[in-house]
């Protein structure tokens, strides 16, 4: 008969709480996703090798929030690590950022008022809810 391993004893002083967020660690500009959290720190998952330096800059791509971490413990393409300060990367950041902030900037174009008032899209659909919103006389 096989053996079934004993759960592993849960040491945390904080609850976790799980998630599918994607972020990107610097160095690299190394895709995973953060399977879950706590205020102390994070859990990420690698579809590769996970990255072997002992401190790392951990970005949570829709946010735009960046971690400095230093890992606990690796099992497998898993790291666990522990945040050590935070920064939110739409402010002015220091210049070991530089690299994740351009990167996590660069994510998306970005769309001024302008084009986006003049995007025929988005008047097609404001005219349709205001004729919407419009009492017929009948």
């Amino acid at each position: 008969m096989g053996q079934v391993a004993a759960p592993r004893a849960e040491r945390r002083a904080v609850e976790r709480t799980p998630t599918t967020l994607r972020g990107k660690v610097f160095p690299g500009a190394l895709d995973c996703v953060l399977s879950d959290y706590t205020r102390r720190g994070a859990r990420l998952l690698f579809e590769g090798a996970a990255p072997s330096q002992p401190r790392l800059v951990v970005v949570v791509w829709s946010s735009g929030l960046a971690f400095e971490v230093d890992i606990r413990w690796r099992e497998g393409r898993e790291l666990g690590v522990r945040f050590l300060s935070s920064r939110d990367l739409r402010r002015p950041a220091p210049p070991y950022l530089a690299a994740a902030q351009a990167a996590w900037r660069k994510r998306r174009p970005r769309i001024t008022r302008r084009k986006l008032a003049s995007s025929p899209v988005i008047l097609q659909k404001r005219r349709r809810l205001v004729r919407e919103l419009t009492p017929t006389a009948e």
